[in-house]
């Protein structure tokens, strides 16, 4: 049901699609995680899943996520590109993605509860400047936001109770996570 089901979520230097570019991706592809980053890792991996997979899920991706990967990775749009913020909205769940999931009791952890996209910006900042932890806390963020999409798609699409084991592989201590953030 979920096998060839690809969940994505980018993080950018901004909102502009004309200025600004993809800093980092992560994605969820046939039970496994995989994360590109720029100007750091070659982009076929997530070429190859986005045109082998039969379904592209994200949360507010038809306005922002999808338009950026085609921008930058000079990929077609997907042919079934399911946006999950859409499927909340008909079903009374209005809000972003960390609205609508605490809404349904899908919490974050603790290390990235109150970030946003702004922090995401700092941190690719703070990363590209030599922070190398700032990275990880990046990739946690992007892929707690992956899985949460993915949770959401199961709930509102799949009718089925989401899972709770999500083995995101990119860790980092409490402690660390409130440096970067300050």
């Amino acid at each position: 049901m979920m096998d060839d089901v690809l969940v994505l979520d980018v993080e950018t230097t901004g909102l502009s699609r004309r200025d600004d570019v993809i800093t980092t991706a992560c994605w969820y592809y046939k039970g496994e995680w995989n994360r590109w980053v720029r100007d750091v890792d070659s982009p076929d991996s997530l070429r190859s899943h986005w045109i082998d997979s039969d379904v592209l899920v994200t949360f507010n991706g038809r306005n922002f996520d999808e338009k950026f990967i085609i921008k930058d990775f000079g990929l077609q749009p997907h042919t079934n590109h399911r946006d999950v913020m859409h499927d909340g909205w008909r079903l009374g769940y209005k809000g972003g993605l960390k609205l609508v999931s605490e809404s349904i009791g899908l919490p974050r952890p603790p290390e990235i509860q109150g970030m946003d996209g702004r922090a995401a910006i700092t941190l690719w900042q703070s990363w590209s400047s030599g922070d190398h932890e700032a990275l990880e806390l990046l990739s946690l963020y992007n892929a707690w936001d992956v899985w949460l999409t993915r949770c959401l798609y199961q709930k509102f699409v799949l009718d089925m109770d989401p899972d709770s084991e999500h083995r995101i592989p990119w860790k980092l201590d409490p402690k660390s996570a409130n440096r970067l953030l300050g």
